[in-house]
């Protein structure tokens, strides 16, 4: 449990995660502790009422009742403190975000880099969608790198968080080999992951990794390589939370999607 909730220092981590690598039975327990953890906290956060609207201005009326009756100086050094406190609030906030946020860039350069099976091979965006549709709880929609060719899926967490992993095969200018590229794909309705809205990319690194991470909506895209910034501008559009429209299909498609394990 203390390496699920974060806890653990570096290297105790990777120590936990070498050893999840080689033993089965206990990487399927971590899986479903980790499962778990998610449900319940889903469970709690749907269950937990907001504040009634009565209490709220309740509280608002008797705060600017108290702020009417003080004396003006007493105002002005009341304000400078709540000042005080506000800002060292907002820096604290802002630190923690920023924290949270590493901890997501860490473990998808980790996970990516540990190069899991996958789960099914096929280069179609649009067969991938089907084949994690209902596997998750959104929808997962494939973007469509105009440098880079799927190679195939499989489902993957970021932490607590279940996401659609699919790699890629992109070229680089310095080698005539492609380079893998990792997306994680999960949703993210709670806002725990602080990054921008749709179309504003942040750029971070980790254990040797370029991570790519935006959001569309409640949907947060992390994209790990170890390419170089300009392939990776190569690779990735101006807006990458925008994606042409896909060909629409006459009639319904029979997608050839098979297990990877099935495949040669």
């Amino acid at each position: 449990m203390p390496y699920l909730d974060g806890e653990l220092v570096e290297a105790d981590r990777l120590e936990v995660e070498k050893h999840l690598a080689d033993c089965t039975p206990c990487a399927k327990q971590t899986e479903v502790s980790r499962h778990n953890r998610t449900l319940v906290r889903t469970l709690a956060r749907a269950a937990t009422p907001p504040m009634p609207e009565a209490l709220r201005a309740k509280v608002f009326t008797r705060v600017r009742s108290e702020q009417a009756g003080q004396r003006q100086g007493r105002f002005l050094r009341l304000s400078a403190a709540a000042a005080g406190v506000a800002l060292c609030a907002f820096v604290g906030h802002h630190q923690w975000r920023s924290f949270q946020r590493k901890l997501y860039v860490d473990d998808a350069a980790s996970r990516h880099a540990r190069q899991f099976p996958l789960e099914v091979r096929v280069p179609q965006p649009e067969a991938l969608e089907a084949w994690f549709d209902g596997k998750l709880g959104h929808r997962v929609a494939v973007p469509r790198f105009p440098n880079a060719v799927a190679e195939g899926a499989r489902v993957l967490n970021v932490r607590e968080k279940q996401a659609a992993y699919i790699r890629y095969d992109a070229p680089t200018r310095a080698s005539a080999q492609p380079r893998q590229v990792g997306l994680f794909v999960f949703g993210d309705n709670g806002n725990d992951i602080d990054v921008g809205a749709r179309g504003e990319a942040e750029l971070g690194n980790s254990n040797g990794y370029n991570v790519v991470t935006w959001r569309e909506g409640d949907i947060v895209y992390q994209l790990v390589t170890d390419l170089e910034e300009d392939d990776i501008r190569e690779l990735l559009p101006a807006d990458p939370g925008h994606r042409p429209p896909p060909p629409v299909p006459v009639g319904r498609p029979a997608l050839d999607v098979q297990p990877a394990s099935f495949q040669r």
